[in-house]
């Protein structure tokens, strides 16, 4: 598609929109790239692969990173070695892709084009620990890099601590306090010295390094420090070397890993597009339309006018079984609006983007798109407007085939309106024969008959409130709409001896069309009317028939998971009774005992026939102990009582309500709503599970989206996230990052109705 095209619809716009949710450099680039695709399998799996990430896009947290690309391709060269600064960057993206991997891989598995997708985010551990075991996230190579660079730091500090002991031994003695300008050490030239008044610089001995900008303050090393400093300065520059050789040793081995880097890299840069996509997606109210064989938009609105304006009026454009629609109706009734809405959305929808419209919309695939709309007077060509959109739409005519969508705005404007009405039939009847798509906007009246006589094209106009010459914001279709020019001029003040002169002047069977016209336009608006009506009962209809499927197939699933729960129990208790059965018939002779064996048992599966599912975080009877459950598995629950964890069978535990009132230390004050942090650290189990169990409900009550939960790092940290993985709040959880508390802390998401 030709970039004049592109941005005369503002595609760029929608970009430049969408880059303010990307989080790199790399990513703004990337988003900078897109065009829309022309290939049908390529445009379907974008689309498909953005409709699956945006069904878990919510849950996923991208913090900024850094533009990777040119360290990685530094680290192929031979003796070439990164900065700190690079490596730590390089760092950080890696633990953002391990992140990534760990936030996507439960949800992966139903998602094919995500799945493989993310295939191509490798994993890296262990050059992050080569990274992480040399070098300090403050910028500096740690000590225990290499032995070397460890035995030269030691050598070098305590050098350092002797040049201070013998410099403060200096500087402290009273005599010579009135030759310093300050009792301080000072470092000039890599060497340590002491800061001596430039007219008493003959009481010492040593090396001059210069003088303060006063000329007061003269810097001198002392001769005591002299070879001291002499040996940090060579010790300086072995660390210094040290320090290359680390670096190139870190920089070789992201060098033979670097292929799969860029990879993961650039597979990033999208997983980040996505998300900035997903996100503006929400600002449009933006859904998936699916690929078809005819133009069909239902309730679209322009993508930037919703993003200005916010409240936009939906409109329909459907080309029903017709290729071209030749859109009339008054200037500012929408014509422009709803064109430059066809192109800009199928730009979008053919980038992999949703676009604002009902997802029950079909578009079409076009391997060109040309338009032809707004002033292109140019003066540096000497093109008039007229000559401009005849040279523009003179480029592309001859390209235009049956996958071709051409949109021209004031067909035939810009020249006298004879000739204008005829070459503008002469285009239509081109691109007709051409079997491409048109959207055309006209306000000429030969234009319009052609189109109502002619099969290809569906004719359409805007809706219009003649009493307030407002527009409705709405189409008709099957209707030619009139162009309203002597309303508007009276509305502006136009003499009525002027226009009613003008009508006068207009033939007879203008009237006539004019009257007719009306008429039809009246009696499609209110077919219209009623088939919209007729759709949105359909739909309705439609989506109680899937809700209703939907309950049922739960009912159905819940009762069949219950009838196997039973016979699976009774089956393994029978299989008891038996046993116990054939022990009492060798070790008794008696009948009756044998008769009231049976009847115990049978008094047991009635029991568990009757017993209430027990469910995580329900309270229980255990022992004659009171406590909660907080995990169930393979049909055995855990349970805390007070301080203790007991793991049991299921059958074990009675469920109770005699819920053990907590001590009024427990209760959590709220002033001024929900804090979105809660410190459990100090607290009993059971204390614990009870504050948290009150925080997580009110924090869902009050639609807090995430909150953060501080455990510690001990036994406490593993019950509280085994509730968690189990809480009907809880969407899901994550180990906190180290700047927002480490891993003695939990970010917790919940769940949204």
């Amino acid at each position: 598609m030709r970039q004049f095209d592109l941005e005369k619809l503002e595609y760029t716009k929608v970009k430049e929109r969408i880059k303010e949710f990307c989080k790199s450099k790399a990513t703004l680039q990337f988003v900078d790239s897109l065009k829309p695709k022309t290939s049908k399998e390529e445009v379907i799996q974008e689309l498909e692969l953005s409709r699956e990430f945006f069904s878990i896009a919510q849950e996923l947290v991208i913090y900024p990173f850094e533009d990777i690309r040119e360290s990685l391709k530094k680290s192929t060269i031979k003796d070439a070695y990164l900065s700190v600064d690079e490596l730590i960057n390089i760092l950080r993206v890696l633990k953002l892709i391990k992140d990534i991997r760990k936030e996507f891989g439960a949800y992966v598995k139903n998602l094919p084009q995500l799945q493989k997708f993310m295939r191509k985010l490798y994993q890296f551990s262990n050059l992050e620990n080569i990274i992480e075991a040399s070098i300090d996230m403050r910028g500096f190579v740690k000590d225990s890099s290499s032995v070397e660079l460890s035995q030269i730091r030691t050598r070098k500090r305590a050098i350092e601590k002797e040049i201070h002991t013998r410099l403060e031994s200096i500087i402290s003695q009273p005599d010579l306090g009135n030759y310093l300008s300050d009792k301080l050490i000072t470092y000039r030239n890599g060497r340590y010295t002491i800061p001596v008044k430039t007219s008493y610089l003959r009481k010492f001995v040593g090396i001059v390094h210069g003088t303060s900008s006063s000329g007061y303050t003269t810097y001198l090393e002392p001769q005591s420090v002299v070879e001291l400093n002499n040996q940090l300065v060579d010790l300086k520059h072995k660390e210094e070397e040290e320090i290359r050789r680390v670096l190139k040793r870190i920089t070789s081995y992201i060098g033979s890993d670097a292929n799969k880097l860029m990879e993961s890299f650039e597979t990033l840069v999208r997983i980040d597009y996505l998300k900035a996509l997903y996100s503006f997606s929400l600002l449009i109210d933006a859904k998936f339309p699916k690929v078809g064989e005819k133009i069909l938009l239902r309730k679209v609105r322009h993508p930037l006018l919703v993003l200005i304006k916010g409240d936009v009026t939906p409109i329909d454009i459907d080309f029903q079984d017709k290729k071209g629609i030749i859109l009339t109706g008054p200037n500012t009734g929408g014509k422009t609006v709803a064109l430059k809405s066809l192109g800009l959305c199928v730009c979008m929808f053919q980038s992999g983007m949703p676009i604002p419209a009902d997802e029950s919309s079909t578009l079409p695939i076009f391997s060109n798109l040309y338009v032809d709309i707004g002033d292109e007077q140019s003066i540096e060509q000497s093109l008039s407007t007229f000559s401009a959109h005849v040279a523009n739409i003179s480029q592309f005519l001859r390209d235009a085939d049956s996958d071709t969508l051409v949109l021209i705005d004031e067909l035939g404007a810009g020249t006298d309106p004879t000739e204008g009405s005829a070459l503008g039939v002469g285009i239509l009847e081109y691109l007709r024969n051409k079997n491409a798509w048109v959207f055309a906007t006209t306000h000429h009246t030969p234009i319009k008959l052609y189109a109502v006589n002619n099969d290809y094209y569906l004719t359409a106009t805007v809706s219009f409130n003649k009493e307030t010459l407002q527009p409705l914001y709405s189409i008709v279709y099957g209707s030619v709409g009139e162009s309203m020019a002597f309303e508007v001029a009276k509305r502006f003040g136009m003499p009525d001896e002027v226009i009613q002169i003008a009508k006068s002047k207009l033939p007879a069977e203008a009237t006539e069309y004019a009257q007719a016209r009306e008429s039809l336009t009246l009696y499609i608006q209110e077919y219209q009317q009623k088939l919209r009506e007729v759709e949105e009962l359909k739909q309705e209809l439609q989506k109680l028939k899937a809700q209703e499927e939907k309950i049922l197939f739960h009912m159905e699933k819940q009762k069949e998971e219950s009838i196997k729960a039973i016979i699976k129990s009774t089956q393994e208790h029978m299989e008891s009774i038996l046993a116990d059965i054939d022990k009492a018939i060798s070790s008794a002779k008696e009948r009756q005992r044998l008769k009231n064996l049976v009847k115990e048992k049978k008094k047991e599966i009635q029991q568990l026939l009757e017993e209430e599912q027990i469910k995580v975080g329900d309270w229980v009877e255990f022992m004659g102990s009171v406590g909660r459950v907080i995990e169930i598995k393979d049909g055995k629950a855990s349970v805390v009582m007070g301080n203790i964890k007991v793991y049991t069978e299921l059958s074990q535990l009675k469920k109770t309500e005699k819920i053990p009132k907590p001590e009024e230390k427990l209760t959590l004050e709220v002033r001024g709503g929900i804090p979105m942090e809660i410190n459990l650290t100090g607290l009993s189990i059971e204390e614990a599970l009870y504050k948290l169990d009150f925080f997580l409900e009110e924090s869902y009550k009050t639609g807090n989206k995430s909150v953060k939960i501080i455990h510690g790092t001990g036994e406490l940290k593993k019950i509280i996230q085994d509730y968690l993985s189990n809480s009907k709040y809880v969407v899901f959880y994550r180990s906190a990052y180290p700047k927002e508390g480490g891993s003695g802390a939990s970010i917790v998401y919940l769940r949204k109705d």
